[in-house]
């Protein structure tokens, strides 16, 4: 017969109340101060802190304060480098989609291209061919560009020379000065938009996605018929596939900067 009874463990609850308190703590903190902090008597913190100092979770301090030690950053760690992308990002893309009710993609840059790892797809009549796997321009799409504004710098340069501008439509962009002078405008707004670059009649916005260490992971994009997504809707849909990318990037431990909190 099923049941819902919970068990837990008075020493263990006792140790993640430690744990958490020490966590929210800039400075570290004295075993009477922790005391008040927890609600716990003084006997069973000492017993916990030199439990959790010989294993190296804490360190005490010279003038016997305790605080958190970088074994639990060795942890974090490894648990963040565990985190499989397509499964951090369904949420978001499916939420994307529902607020949008455009086709969402998930990108990342595999010999200086971008790559489709995941699809969420509307349901609206007309469908998109693409798939994952599929390739498409640096230059030419909204995962490729969004990925171009924020690589290192050197292998955006040496994308260019092995890869070019080659021309996709009449509107692709395929003068080097121009390219960057988009990617200076990517930068600055934090979302790219291909407009008829990739195929005509098609309109895409595409967002950074970045991992724990800051650094740029993938990009997350918005493909859209040019019919059913005007150019005066385009800043608003921006800013909401740039949430997007920024909930993805909170999802692999990625923590932004107060000027890219979403509008």
């Amino acid at each position: 017969m099923a049941t819902d009874k919970k068990y837990n463990v008075p020493a263990l609850e006792k140790a993640i109340a430690i744990i958490e308190t020490l966590s929210q703590r800039e400075e570290p903190v004295g075993v009477s101060d922790l005391c008040k902090l927890v609600d716990i008597p003084k006997t069973s913190v000492f017993f916990i802190l030199n439990t959790l100092e010989q294993h190296q979770y804490i360190i005490k301090s010279p003038d016997g304060k305790y605080s958190l030690g970088s074994k639990f950053i060795n942890i974090g760690l490894s648990t963040l480098n565990r985190i499989d992308i397509r499964t951090a990002a369904r949420v978001s893309m499916e939420r994307l989609l529902g607020e949008t009710g455009f086709t969402v993609h998930l990108a990342v840059l595999d010999n200086l291209e971008p790559m489709y790892i995941e699809k969420v797809e509307s349901q609206a009549f007309v469908k998109f061919a693409t798939y994952i796997g599929q390739r498409q321009p640096l230059h030419a799409s909204g995962v490729g560009k969004a990925l171009a504004a924020f690589m290192p710098q050197d292998l955006l340069e040496q994308a260019l020379r092995e890869k070019g501008l080659p021309e996709k439509t009449e509107k692709t962009i395929t003068n080097v000065h121009d390219f960057m002078a988009e990617i200076e405008a990517i930068r600055r707004q934090g979302y790219a938009v291909e407009d008829e670059e990739g195929e005509a009649g098609v309109r895409c916005i595409g967002a950074p996605v970045f991992d724990h260490y800051g650094q740029l992971k993938a990009a997350v994009s918005i493909t859209a018929l040019r019919t059913e997504l005007p150019i005066h809707d385009i800043p608003a849909v921006g800013e909401q596939v740039k949430r997007a990318a920024l909930d993805i990037s909170r999802q692999l431990g990625y923590v932004q900067t107060p000027e890219q909190e979403p509008e």
